[in-house]
């Protein structure tokens, strides 16, 4: 039942992002830049935010007003801002290595969002043993700074199995 509300949510959040408004040629740079961003967010997250010494070179990705939420059975959904967020992560990688893969991609130029259908494996640090294995849908709200750079806003992350995401990684800061 969950796979089926899972792929469910999937199908109708992931189809309202897949059409891109005309002018192409603008649209396509635009595109490109985007793809490219989220194609180097996922290779730079799984190396440098398992450790505390390397997570401020998320940086580049996330802007200073950046918050996450993640979508967990818990009264009220956890809003985290960029402190709490890489806290958060330092704390759950303190004993497992998690990789993200990027399994489909959609992204629209004109709101400048991306949605993102992940794989994503949990493992023992010290052990290498599979702990969890999950797929998720990313939702990310981008902005353009200075020098036409790329920046995550916000991060609205859905998983298929919230309840054992919890029971490896702990509840949200603030429950």
């Amino acid at each position: 039942m969950k796979k089926m509300i899972f792929v469910t949510v999937l199908v109708l959040l992931v189809g309202s992002l897949l059409a891109l408004p005309g002018n192409a040629g603008k649209k396509k740079g635009c595109y490109n830049q985007v793809e490219k961003f989220m194609a180097d967010y996922y290779m730079d997250y799984n190396q440098y935010t398992q450790d505390a010494g390397t997570i401020d070179l998320m940086d580049k990705y996330w802007a200073p007003e950046f918050i996450a939420i993640t979508f967990l059975p818990v009264p009220e959904y956890p809003v985290l801002d960029l402190p709490a967020w890489k806290n958060f992560l330092i704390g759950v990688h303190l004993g497992m290595i998690e990789t993200l893969t990027l399994d489909e991609l959609s992204i629209d130029t004109k709101k400048l969002t991306a949605a993102a259908r992940i794989n994503i494996e949990f493992h023992d640090r010290m052990t290498g043993d599979l702990i969890l294995n999950i797929d998720g849908i990313a939702f990310y709200n981008l902005k353009i700074e200075k020098k036409h750079k790329l920046k995550m806003t916000c991060l609205k992350l859905y998983v298929s199995d919230p309840e054992a995401l919890m029971q490896i990684s702990g509840p949200p800061p603030g429950f």
